[in-house]
């Protein structure tokens, strides 16, 4: 029985639990148009207390007030018995980056959508869908959770705002700093096609999803291939209104699967003592464990690349084996570095601060050539991720 309450603007309806995913999404999107959902911590004025408050791209969770962004899925998540007494209202957003300049406005849209459902069981609660075809500004104020009589209620508004981000985000007190402006600093260029020519650079980052790369030499010109992951414990530092929460220390460990033509199929990690073996099968080795994340040479896989013809895939992840999940603080990268080859750079660039485990890459063996693929997909746990890409391992618990 489907008891969701479809709303129009103005209306308002109880939140029958305070675990939430809420979804926008939107009708035809013409191309050229970038599109951002943002949110806003409100206290009793109707404003942010801090910048931190300002939940986007660049800054997307506030863990200690249970709210994370999701920018490519669009999607919040919401822990309301988490969020402290002063944050009154949870304003929803959604801009077009750099609309005015270019000519755009929510009428080309048609159609802007909000669904609120059960974190737990994913049934639905409410929906909103507004009709964008008058609205000519570049910025909406979609809805809003806020406080009633000790409870929360969501309310469908549906205004639009003249200008984008940064106008919006100072109607609600955000310090702005002129010089961060806009998500244009993020717009992304069209790709090189990396594949198809010599590299000659000096690094290369993978910067979508899915993208991938193949390396200028065959099995038999390799001597070793280094996959490092480097990150931090502690929150990046920043200016203007990027400044980050005080979080707790975490452990992030690099591991691998491995798969050989041959069937083959094992683990290379920390956790159980798997540090593999450079010189004998598999042929694969982790250095260290590096606990604290404050290495400066961070945690390296060193794989025998004279092997790598007998290779058909290896599955580069990194997890958190102690301490709440919060990757949107670690600042993780991974670096792949060949003899005679550009560093291949893989950045944990979107967060899903409910999971405890990353699948970063993979290596494929192509006609004994090296293909790096950047994955950036999250799960809650080894299990999961072997299923997902089927691998076919069993897992127990284990420790180090």
């Amino acid at each position: 029985m489907n008891n969701r309450i479809d709303l129009v603007a103005g209306q308002n309806c109880p939140l029958s639990t305070p675990s939430l995913h809420i979804l926008v999404s939107h009708g035809t999107c013409p191309q050229g148009i970038e599109l951002d959902v943002s949110a806003f911590l409100l206290n009793a004025q109707g404003k942010v207390s801090t910048d931190d408050d300002f939940i986007f791209f660049n800054q997307p969770a506030k863990v200690e007030q249970g709210i994370l962004l999701e920018p490519e899925q669009s999607r919040f998540t919401l822990h309301l018995e988490r969020t402290s007494s002063d944050v009154q209202k949870i304003s929803l957003a959604m801009t077009i980056a750099d609309g005015a300049s270019k000519g755009q406005n929510f009428s080309q849209l048609n159609s802007v959508t909000v669904l609120v459902k059960d974190f737990l069981t994913g049934m639905e609660i409410a929906c909103f869908t507004l009709d964008t075809a008058p609205n000519k500004e570049t910025a909406l104020i979609l809805a809003e959770c806020y406080r009633h009589q000790g409870n929360w209620k969501f309310r469908a508004i549906g205004q639009g705002f003249v200008g984008g981000l940064q106008p919006l985000a100072e109607h609600f007190g955000v310090d702005v700093n002129e010089a961060e402006n806009s998500s244009s600093a993020t717009t992304e260029s069209p790709l090189p096609d990396v594949t198809a020519a010599k590299l000659n650079l000096s690094k290369v980052t993978l910067e979508k999803k899915g993208q991938s790369i193949s390396l200028d030499k065959q099995a038999g010109e390799l001597s070793e291939i280094m996959v490092n992951l480097n990150w931090n414990a502690t929150p990046v530092k920043s200016v203007g209104f990027f400044r980050k929460a005080e979080i707790e220390g975490i452990d992030l460990d690099l591991a691998c699967l491995w798969e050989f033509e041959q069937g083959e199929i094992g683990a290379t990690q920390a956790l159980g003592g798997h540090f593999g073996n450079f010189h004998a099968f598999p042929f694969i080795e982790l250095d260290q464990d590096d606990r604290s994340g404050q290495s400066v040479v961070g945690e390296t896989l060193r794989i025998n690349g004279r092997y790598w013809q007998e290779f058909r895939r290896i599955l580069i992840y990194t997890f958190i084996y102690e301490g709440i999940p919060n990757w949107s603080h670690v600042d993780a990268v991974i670096t792949i570095k060949i003899k005679d080859q550009p560093d291949i750079e893989v950045r944990l660039d979107s967060y899903r601060n409910d999971q405890f485990l990353c699948a970063i890459a993979v290596l494929e063996n192509i006609n004994n050539q090296v293909k790096i693929t950047k994955l950036v997909d999250y799960f809650s746990g080894h299990q999961e991720m072997d299923i997902a890409y089927g691998w076919g391992l069993n897992y127990v618990a284990g420790s180090k």
